[in-house]
């Protein structure tokens, strides 16, 4: 893993600019490249957990530069799967204490301590009472990790769906946004709850004084900054799929970050209105726009009319919905959606999972064909599973430049697929925070080459049960050479680079 910081090829950080005129403009081609497939390494690898999977999440919790793997099970042990390079994993669940019992749902990768390591977040579901306790389980940096939610304050017992990381106020430290299913005949009262990281190492449940505590179906959540105005916002998604009277909120929410550790509830206003099963929500700027959009998986089942949704964002606070044109209205039990560009070519494609605990159905991966619409590739990219799969996590466990897919099934074994590439060039930016949060989270990436560029957020968390890789990925097509590489940190702080080669996993610390 390579390394830059401010000393070498800066622009410029927080107000010194210098003008860069590029003598010949490139145009970043849309050129046909040969299919990409995958190939089924699961038995190689032995990560075929086949228990009631549910989620998981890579993370290189080690910091030995490779990727490792938590799963998460549904009232079955969870697993810790070790890299150890070469294409091969080790079960360290039991060496490294993290094998949760419990019925397992969401889990998100976040250093909450600054200390360099990776946490990890779990949270459970269903246990005694309807309601089972969160786990926070701090990296000891030893390889072992310790159970601190009680002392910390997020134990929180309630029926738990997901978890996602911010920096909502920019303060440095990681707080945490829990969804809690709220039914009332489960669980009735239990809001979601934003936990406010107190420096401490301990939480304040901030979630009525910052107005985010609305009842309803919890279940997915994602953080952005959706307006571009340096703080992060939330959207989180309400279910409403049974056969007895939902909670009186069943519309997801869109919450826009006031700046003042308030937020306000802009749903209508800014046309994302999902009134349907949602299950899970993920933000991407799939049209090079420098704006992020987002996708809401809806799990079908007994509503026939819970098709998947893509908004367009505008770029004035607020959004088209634009699913019947861009050709991604799903009408499958959809639970899982992450934003990759699998195929590097310079624009995000759209993988959806499909079937859930209920029906045997095909997932779907949308490939994009660069003019604002997508088509499904997945049989041809040999990654069409058809059954119970439950969640998804992409990145790159191999480091060879393109996004792999760990696929967890309900029931069923997982899968691992190795993403067999193509001849287009990439890198991969890891950030490390100083005065910001240590992994970065929240931090806006900016990529140009050409007359194109292509933004992403390191992401503590979104989906449904799951959390991708927090290196952030970018598909260069044929560019060799990054024009400029920009990194905004949570906070406004901008560091920006010139001329960075392509095909390097690259480490950018704050500075």
């Amino acid at each position: 893993m390579n390394t830059i910081n401010n000393k070498s090829n800066i622009l410029h950080s927080t107000g010194i600019v210098f003008l860069f005129v590029l003598l010949i403009s490139c145009i970043y081609p849309k050129i046909v490249v040969s299919q990409v497939t995958f190939t089924d390494v699961t038995e190689a690898a032995k990560v075929g957990n086949s228990a009631r999977g549910m989620g998981a999440a890579w993370g290189d919790y080690n910091n030995d530069k490779l990727l490792d793997l938590y799963v998460s099970n549904y009232k079955d042990k969870n697993i810790l799967y070790q890299n150890n390079g070469g294409g091969s994993f080790s079960d360290v669940t039991d060496a490294a204490d993290v094998g949760n019992t419990d019925a397992s749902a969401d889990i998100a990768w976040g250093d909450y301590n600054n200390d360099g390591f990776l946490d990890l977040f779990l949270v459970n579901d269903v246990g005694p009472g309807y309601g089972a306790k969160k786990v926070l389980y701090k990296n000891n940096g030893d390889g072992t990790f310790i159970n601190v939610a009680k002392e910390s304050g997020v134990e929180n017992i309630a029926f738990g769906m997901c978890v996602a990381w911010s920096d909502y106020n920019n303060d440095g430290y990681l707080d945490a946004f829990v969804t809690n299913n709220s039914h009332a005949m489960i669980c009735e009262g239990q809001s979601n709850k934003l936990f406010r990281n107190k420096a401490d190492g301990t939480f304040e449940d901030v979630t009525d004084t910052a107005g985010v505590g609305d009842l309803g179906n919890g279940m997915g959540a994602a953080w952005c900054d959706y307006d571009n105005d340096g703080y992060q916002d939330l959207y989180v998604l309400n279910f409403d799929n049974y056969d007895f009277d939902p909670p009186e909120n069943t519309s997801s929410i869109l919450y826009k970050n006031n700046g003042d550790d308030t937020f306000a509830k802009v749903t209508d206003s800014a046309g994302v209105v999902n009134s349907l099963g949602g299950f899970g929500v993920a933000w991407g700027d799939y049209n090079n726009d420098g704006n992020m959009d987002v996708f809401i998986a809806n799990l079908m089942d007994v509503l026939p009319s819970a098709k998947n949704v893509l908004f367009m964002n505008n770029g004035d606070g607020t959004f088209s919905e634009v699913t019947d044109s861009a050709g991604v209205g799903d009408e499958d039990e959809s639970t899982e959606v992450t934003w990759v560009d699998y195929d590097n070519d310079g624009d995000l494609d759209l993988h959806v999972v499909n079937g859930g605990i209920g029906a045997s159905q095909a997932c779907v991966l949308y490939r994009n064909n660069g003019n604002d619409t997508f088509t499904d590739i997945a049989e041809e990219a040999g990654i069409r599973y058809i059954g119970h799969a439950e969640g998804a996590s992409w990145g790159d466990y191999d480091n060879d430049g393109d996004m792999d897919l760990y696929l967890v099934n309900y029931g069923e074994p997982n899968v691992l697929y190795r993403n067999n590439g193509n001849s287009n060039h990439w890198i991969i930016i890891k950030t490390v925070g100083t005065t910001s949060n240590r992994a970065g989270i929240g931090a806006r990436v900016k990529v140009t080459t050409g007359t194109i560029s292509q933004i992403r957020e390191v992401d503590g968390g979104s989906g449904f049960c799951s959390q991708d890789s927090l290196w952030v990925h970018f598909g260069l097509n044929s560019n060799e050479i990054i024009d400029t590489l920009e990194i905004k940190w949570p906070g406004g702080k901008v560091q920006t680079f010139l001329n960075i080669t392509a095909d390097q996993i690259l480490m950018v610390t704050e500075e």
